[in-house]
């Protein structure tokens, strides 16, 4: 069955909603009854409580589901941006808020081996002092994480820029905090006027939709450069000869992140591809493509508490230890930071190693694997939990007053 793609939006698209539940019904986290997810819906839709707002993980499958196109993933996220309004945001989420200081990627950069903690300085001064180039790769967030995935001939002769200060916001969006990513979309778009960018390719396929239509379909702002995935980049190059593989002959179990779902099946049937060409053999976990189970990196937005994202990680995983697989492979840096970080605090060994989709082709290029993530986890462990600790007996929430040079104003 084909997936379908939906369209991003400003507002629940309330006029086509006849609350015949079906978003809900079919939802592989909520999987409501069908009587059940009407009335939920509905409570949804009309500001009353509901089971929806503490349990979704935010996998965004409900759009694809909606027959209408209403988009109910707007709608639960705009109930939680009401309550990041009226109630402030818990201290504790600030540490994995794009744009407060410190914060995961602030801690975690400075923590870094010098060798890679180079490379992202490297990287920033591209930023700065941007090169003469007209095809560039953005270096979001995660992969200013795991900048040793970059450190490739794969990419050599294409520049590399960014910074923790050129965020996409994303998780603001994934939260409904809708003001705060409105000042992200405009710092950016004033941040890139002196990139003189003609074609940007984006190694996260979050940051891709975001640039490509969060920013443009909710909040008007838009580029004049081209955008594509580091995938589709990846595999034109493979089909031109300009990456020479060969095949691994291995069985790995997908793991699909929840942005692709917008764009139908582009995404997943090119991973798939792109795959095929590498020698690797899909297997497919019980909830794949757009039905596909979140990491659990946009579960705490429900209620910002760190058992929400462990449960989440933790269904997911079990679902990969079931299959008939060689390794498990993400194509997400988020996700697989989040899955390490998961398996080391759950105590969860596999016998799979769990690689990044950059780090499978690099094998297949002859170059090792980076497989950093779980060296990462344990820095991320070690720095975050004394302060995640702390912050969870700081009663005070607040609330984002500006994005750099942004002043964070209501919609």
């Amino acid at each position: 069955m084909a997936s379908k793609s939906f369209a991003l939006s400003r507002e629940f698209l309330r006029e086509r909603c006849d609350y015949c539940g079906v978003c809900l019904n079919c939802c592989p986290v909520m999987a409501l009854p069908l009587d059940q997810a009407r009335r939920e819906i509905k409570a949804l839709a009309e500001g009353e409580p509901s089971c929806v707002l503490a349990e979704c993980t935010g996998c965004m499958a409900c759009n694809g589901y909606c027959p209408t196109g209403a988009n109910p993933h707007t709608l639960i996220l705009s109930r939680w941006g009401e309550r990041c309004r009226k109630e402030g945001i818990p201290q504790r989420a600030s540490l994995v808020l794009p744009y407060q200081k410190p914060n995961l990627y602030t801690l975690l950069i400075e923590r870094l081996p010098e060798s890679e903690r180079a490379l992202v300085n490297e990287w920033r001064e591209n930023w700065l002092h941007p090169k003469d180039a007209s095809m560039m790769i953005f270096a979001g967030c995660n992969l200013l994480l795991m900048p040793g995935m970059a450190d490739s001939k794969i990419f050599s002769g294409v520049p590399i820029f960014g910074a923790p200060e050129l965020c996409c916001g994303e998780p603001l969006y994934r939260m409904g905090y809708w003001e705060a990513e409105q000042a992200v979309a405009r710092h950016i778009q004033e941040a890139f006027r002196r990139i003189p960018v003609k074609t940007l390719i984006f190694p996260c396929l979050a940051c891709l939709h975001i640039f490509k239509h969060v920013y443009k379909d909710v909040f008007d702002v838009t580029f004049d450069f081209e955008m594509i995935s580091m995938e589709e980049w990846i595999l034109n190059r493979i089909d031109r000869g300009e990456i020479t593989v060969t095949p691994l002959n291995k069985r790995a179990v997908i793991h699909d992140n929840c942005w692709p779902k917008a764009s139908g099946d582009v995404y997943f049937d090119l991973v798939r591809t792109l795959l095929d060409r590498l020698g690797v053999t899909v297997v497919e976990p019980e909830h794949t493509r757009e039905d596909a189970l979140c990491c659990g990196m946009c579960a705490p937005a429900a209620q910002f508490r760190l058992r929400d994202a462990l449960r989440t990680a933790k269904v997911r995983l079990e679902e990969f230890e079931g299959a008939d697989a060689d390794m498990v492979i993400d194509y997400c840096g988020g996700c697989d930071w989040l899955f390490a970080v998961a398996r080391r605090l759950l105590f969860a060994k596999s016998a799979k190693p769990m690689y990044h989709l950059l780090d499978v082709v690099r094998m297949a290029a002859g170059e090792p694997p980076r497989h950093e993530s779980p060296a990462l986890a344990k820095a991320i462990v070690r720095t975050i939990g004394p302060r995640l600790a702390v912050s969870y007996m700081t009663p005070g929430r607040f609330h984002i007053r500006r994005i750099m040079d942004q002043p964070v104003q209501p919609l």
